[in-house]
């Protein structure tokens, strides 16, 4: 790829406002919990907002930590609206009730872009999702939250982190958000970085990657009310792909049309790729302290592992697989952390079907 020429900018963006969070949910791939060192003030934030906008960013998804702890979250939002960005959220939905006024000022904003929707994590049942986010009451606290937010007119979604706890209640789980009603409902399932690394016992594991695949494309087959769909973690190319995700996997698109920015100004092709390390990480491009994003963006040999992919570069199951062109290896971040390479993904669903085969 010629990284001489301005490249076309990302059409998609999560952005970490801050670290901070009130949770220490037993996954947290980013050990959140206090603020990062050298978190950006609002004025950085409002200048990286407009950035993005003037970068062709589209669609961007607020996050965290808890984004609701970032004190002008509200202003961030606006700015990206103005400037024709439609903005999402994901919160742990513990403040959200009080934050609904805020979020249906924004619905108001005539701005080429728009708030788009509003998501909320949900780890299980009652009993699960609080032991799983450490706080009593917080599963209580999202039902309310959801119910002000489509009293509101906004379109709502959960995210759910699939792990050995909540694999058996997925069918449950979707009779509550049905009650909630919910518009749309992502399942990713649990990989080992972050705080994962301490409880390996709640990672379904590549058969518990199966079992979500196969539930998300019965949900789809029904054609409920909820729109069901897999996060990256979910494939690839099982008879399950082109149901699970109708378009089928394109390959991993960090640093291609999809970015991350973290709380400190870090930019990565996607926050999932090492979260928990604070220095030296190898997928941190750049700093927006120190640079414009577009001089990140362009950088030559940035987000190398995509923009310079190549199948020799493939191992494991992945380096002679029928998909490999297509699939390159799947999600970075779940192949990274099984197998400390962005180009080995056991824990695809053909590559777990070729190992249990060959186990006997």
């Amino acid at each position: 790829m010629n990284q001489t020429a301005e490249l076309p900018g990302p059409k998609y963006c999560v952005w970490e406002l801050t670290l901070a969070c009130n949770m220490r949910c037993l996954h947290c791939g980013s050990y959140a919990g206090g603020t990062r060192t050298g978190e950006m003030s609002l004025e950085q934030l409002l200048d990286v907002a407009d950035q993005l906008g003037e970068a062709g960013v589209r669609r961007l998804t607020l996050s965290g930590g808890e984004p609701l702890l970032r004190k002008g979250w509200e202003q961030i939002a606006e700015r990206l609206i103005r400037k024709g960005v439609n903005v999402g959220m994901i919160s742990n939905g513990y403040y959200m009730s009080e934050n609904v006024p805020k979020f249906k000022e924004l619905m108001k904003i005539e701005g080429p872009g728009s708030l788009e929707i509003v998501a909320m994590s949900v780890d299980g049942l009652k009993e699960t999702h609080d032991s799983f986010r450490r706080v009593d009451g917080s599963f209580n606290r999202i039902a309310e939250a959801f119910a002000k937010l489509k009293e509101a007119g906004i379109k709502t979604a959960a995210i759910t982190s699939v792990s050995t706890l909540n694999l058996p209640q997925l069918e449950d789980m979707y009779k509550t958000l049905l009650e909630w009603k919910v518009d749309a409902w992502q399942l990713q399932t649990l990989f080992g970085g972050g705080r994962m690394r301490e409880h390996p016992e709640l990672m379904p594991g590549a058969q518990g990657v199966e079992i979500t695949a196969e539930f998300i494309a019965k949900k789809r087959r029904e054609k409920g009310p909820i729109l069901v769909f897999p996060a990256d973690c979910v494939g690839y190319f099982s008879e399950l792909e082109y149901e699970i995700r109708p378009g089928g996997w394109d390959g991993c698109q960090a640093g291609l049309i999809s970015v991350g920015i973290e709380a400190n100004g870090n930019v990565k092709g996607c926050l999932s790729l090492f979260p928990e390390a604070r220095d030296s990480n190898p997928f941190v491009e750049g700093n927006l302290q120190e640079n414009t994003f577009k001089e990140i963006w362009n950088k030559p040999g940035a987000f190398a592992y995509n923009r310079q992919f190549r199948p020799s570069k493939a191992e494991g199951y992945c380096r002679n697989c029928f998909h490999l062109n297509r699939c390159r290896c799947g999600c970075s971040a779940q192949a990274y952390f099984a197998s400390g390479s962005v180009y080995n993904n056991p824990f695809c669903i053909l590559a777990h079907r070729a190992s249990k085969y060959q186990n006997g």
